[in-house]
């Protein structure tokens, strides 16, 4: 649902009233300049009526920005993945060519990839609260080469992050004698030195 851009055509549009976290606060047929601190878009009726109807809650949803600085945006606030692939015990990720999250590490900084699929299938946004299987992080534990029960440090990432864009996490130590293990969320993963 995008914004309509700069409109007074009340019968095709209403404006959409939101704050700063772009939490929607309320819907009006009139733009009015009371509270300089709430932020408005016009939407059309038909993105809207959902909200009008009862169908959608406001707290289900949020306003965020687009590339376009005066195009706005209704997403769901929360998406809740079904589980795809849950394995109990710690997996190892091995170098593989073809999977659904790939990590590089060049010895100094991790680089956590997702497919161009699972961006597509996933289709979220960082700043949406996901869930899978329960969980809003998924955790990958740096071990000594092949020992699991040595964790060296955990890294947490944000399903929303991990799920739409490339992940950074900073990690200095000897590129030749680590483990990368997790908890399988997903299919397939890759762990390749650089």
């Amino acid at each position: 649902m995008r914004s309509t851009g700069f409109t007074h055509e009340t019968e095709k549009a209403r404006v959409v009233y939101f704050n700063d976290a772009g939490d929607i606060l309320s819907i009006s047929s009139n733009q009015t300049e009371d509270n300089p601190l709430l932020k408005s878009a016009w939407f059309s009726m038909e993105a809207i009526l959902p909200f009008l109807t009862g169908d959608f809650k406001f707290s289900d949803y949020k306003v965020v920005s687009t590339d376009d600085i005066f195009v706005y945006e209704i997403i769901k606030s929360k998406v809740d993945i079904k589980q795809r692939s849950k394995d109990t015990q710690l997996y190892n990720l091995p170098d593989t060519k073809y999977c659904d999250i790939s990590v590089t590490w060049d010895g100094s900084e991790l680089c956590f990839s997702p497919s161009k699929e699972v961006i597509k299938n996933a289709n979220v946004d960082e700043h949406q609260n996901v869930t899978v299987a329960g969980k809003t992080h998924h955790p990958f534990f740096i071990t000594y080469e092949n020992r699991p029960d040595f964790i060296i440090q955990t890294v947490s990432i944000p399903f929303a992050k991990l799920l739409s864009s490339e992940t950074r996490v900073k990690f200095e130590y000897n590129k030749y004698s680590i483990s990368l293990y997790t908890q399988k969320f997903l299919e397939t993963y890759s762990f390749r030195r650089t």
